[in-house]
């Protein structure tokens, strides 16, 4: 067995572009394969002889170790601003952003660690940083990872690597420990902040009966651009403004995260036709989590839990009735999905109602929330999981209908009972759809050139449902759009136009 070793230093801070160093074992296959995935590979070099074939570099076998060198673009575009960054105050990064791992390596079990592999050793040589928060942290300028399992290698792909001059906070609760590192350029969070951020991951300890978890939370500033360093089980980095309701969404969406990788370390549940189910779950609870925040925090902020999920569906509804060409689709064909904006919509607007409907339709009696996470830890991590055993504990002698009607089939959940005309104006609905259709131009242009967005305006919608209804123009089945006229006028409205506009041939 051989230990891979790895050296990360800066190869150009202003282009924001880091160099790795790496000793590889000797390969006695003809070829040793390593994965490049989301690494930005700007130049590598190998003493022995290498080709490239996306995603892989192939590098011819040798007796003896095999040493590379390489650089890496960090700071790239992503969903939620810039993932990682170089500079003289911070240095951040995802591991899948600079490592080059052999495929042996990625193919560690869920249950037994790799056969060849029996280290990886990171050394970090970015002198001018007082603070070092990485996973596996072996010294103050290393991480060692032994034996690693397939969770361990994911954190080492998933984790925020962070180095800076930082301010730690630290609460520790009894065995848990939540230690929160604040940006220098964050302004210093008040109490009442600070207490909220301690009651949600208290909440995640709670929900996930998890007596010992520790987990170190970066947060920086958004300004001039937001970034995410990385979401691992115990490091997370990302930028975050107390003042945002998104933010708080999205910093509940990854202690989920962080709970649920710690308490289930299983591939199953990062793969298709599962992984719709994991972060189902964390969309579901990155809204309802924010129930346990101060009543002060959650006025100032407008945050309604029961608003998010109407946002939600009413965003499912206007998608699954306005075009069945890219939204009509099971959860279960997930493994079948090529198209990164299915993904989007399935993982973070469909799934999550999923959750919704089960944990209001069978978590009875009432006193037994959470149905499904319980259900889920119940299976444990010592057994590869089974979607089928998981949906029987929950929905018993129903199952094969809901899963005839709502995962084999596209069957539209029915959670009209989620409408509340105070939750939204007819101007903020609209303008809401306005931004969806916004996320959904920019999930599907990439694959798509022809994809159009829509622009929404309540007199425009107005004006135009009277031809409309004379020239008997329908989005869907009369009872269909009898339930949505019920659920909101105003989409109704815009379902309607969206015929007008394509009419059926």
């Amino acid at each position: 067995m051989y230990t891979l070793n790895y050296k990360i230093s800066h190869s150009n801070q202003a282009k924001q572009i880091l160099k790795v160093d790496a000793t590889l074992p000797s390969n006695s296959e003809d070829v040793l394969k390593l994965f490049k995935g989301k690494v930005k590979l700007l130049s590598f070099e190998c003493d022995h002889p290498f080709t490239e074939s996306n995603p892989y570099i192939l590098i011819e076998g040798s007796n003896s170790p095999i040493h590379i060198s390489y650089t890496v673009q960090i700071s790239t575009p992503g969903k939620h601003g810039f993932y990682g960054t170089v500079s003289e105050q911070l240095t951040i990064f995802a591991g899948e952003q600079v490592f080059l791992f052999p495929t042996s390596l990625m193919l560690s079990g869920n249950f037994t660690p790799s056969t060849t592999i029996k280290s990886v050793e990171v050394v970090y040589d970015f002198p001018t940083y007082t603070s070092c928060i990485v996973p596996f942290k072996h010294t103050e300028t290393s991480s060692l990872c032994q034996l690693p399992r397939w969770c361990d290698v994911y954190e080492l792909l998933k984790s925020a690597y962070t180095f800076g001059n930082l301010q730690a906070l630290c609460m520790p609760s009894e065995s848990n420990s939540l230690h929160i590192h604040l940006d220098a350029q964050l302004d210093l969070l008040d109490t009442p902040i600070v207490q909220n951020i301690e009651s949600l991951f208290q909440y995640y300890v709670d929900l996930f009966n998890m007596p010992q978890h520790t987990l170190s939370l970066i947060l920086l500033a958004s300004t001039p651009e937001p970034i995410l360093g990385g979401c691992g089980r115990h490091v997370i980095c990302s930028s975050f403004n107390p003042y945002e309701v998104r933010d708080w969404q999205l910093l509940a969406h990854r202690m989920f995260h962080s709970f649920m990788d710690t308490a289930l370390p299983l591939s199953d549940f990062h793969m298709p036709p599962n992984l719709w189910l994991t972060e189902g779950l964390a969309t579901y609870y990155e809204n309802a989590a924010l129930n346990i925040l101060s009543a002060n925090l959650k006025g100032e902020l407008g945050i309604h839990v029961d608003k998010e999920f109407n946002r939600l569906y009413t965003r499912y509804l206007y998608a699954k009735l306005k075009d069945s060409t890219h939204f009509a689709f099971p959860p279960m064909a997930e493994k079948y999905i090529r198209s990164a904006g299915k993904l989007e919509f399935l993982h973070y607007t469909h799934a999550p109602l999923i959750v919704k409907y089960i944990e209001d339709t069978f978590a009875i009696p009432p006193q037994q929330p959470h149905r499904m996470l319980r259900t889920l830890l119940s299976l444990g991590s010592h057994e590869p999981f089974s979607m089928q055993k998981f949906f029987t504990l929950i929905l018993g002698p129903q199952v094969d209908a809901f899963a005839q009607n709502f995962l084999f089939e596209d069957g539209l959940l029915p959670l009209w009972y989620l409408s509340d005309g105070s939750f939204f104006t007819p101007e903020e609905l609209i303008n809401d759809l306005n931004y969806f259709e916004y996320l959904l131009y920019s999930w599907f242009v990439l694959e798509d050139p022809t994809y159009k967005m829509a622009e929404l305006s309540l007199p425009h919608l107005e004006s135009c449902l009277t031809p409309i209804k004379q020239n008997h123009l329908s989005f869907a089945h009369p009872s269909i759009e009898d339930q949505v006229k019920t659920y909101s006028a105003s989409l109704y409205q815009a379902l309607k136009n969206q015929c007008a506009k394509f009419p059926p041939q």
